[in-house]
């Protein structure tokens, strides 16, 4: 992270280590990257953005950082689900509350489900489609032999 790029009215901003530690872990604990910014002293996301394209070690870093916002969103939802589940049974929910909020939980679930399956595709994501093609001189055959 040697590299310093000009921001801001012509100031120098270095990223330091420390910094960048504590943007990776804000936005590993699930912060989005406004609240994340807002958080960091005298730093902007345009400013670290420059940074990530311009270091593929840090943009490994941060796209880590991201699945593990991920993986922590998606546990703050079965904890979520689980209370839910918890206060319908007991009746601390009523039948029609508890459908409004089961529905309202199901968008929830459905964006982070999306969300997921963007950041970390091999992980969340649906199965690959595989494409198979022959080429002009030996055409793919497949053929089955019967018994």
């Amino acid at each position: 992270l040697a590299k310093t790029y000009e921001i801001m009215a012509g100031r120098k901003k270095k990223l330091t280590q420390k910094l960048t530690d504590q943007i990776l872990e804000l936005i590993a604990d699930g912060y989005t990257i406004r609240e994340t910014f807002e958080k960091v002293a005298d730093f902007t996301w345009q400013s670290f953005r420059t940074y990530l394209i311009n270091d593929e070690e840090l943009m490994l870093r941060y796209q880590k950082s991201k699945e593990l916002a991920v993986d922590l969103k998606l546990s703050q939802l079965e904890d979520k689900r689980k209370e839910l589940e918890a206060k319908i049974e007991s009746g601390q929910i009523d039948g029609k509350a508890g459908q409004n909020l089961v529905n309202l939980y199901k968008i929830i679930v459905a964006n982070s489900q999306w969300s997921a399956s963007k950041i970390a595709s091999k992980k969340y994501g649906k199965a690959a489609e595989l494409t198979i093609k022959g080429d002009k001189e030996q055409p793919l055959s497949i053929s089955w032999e019967k018994d």
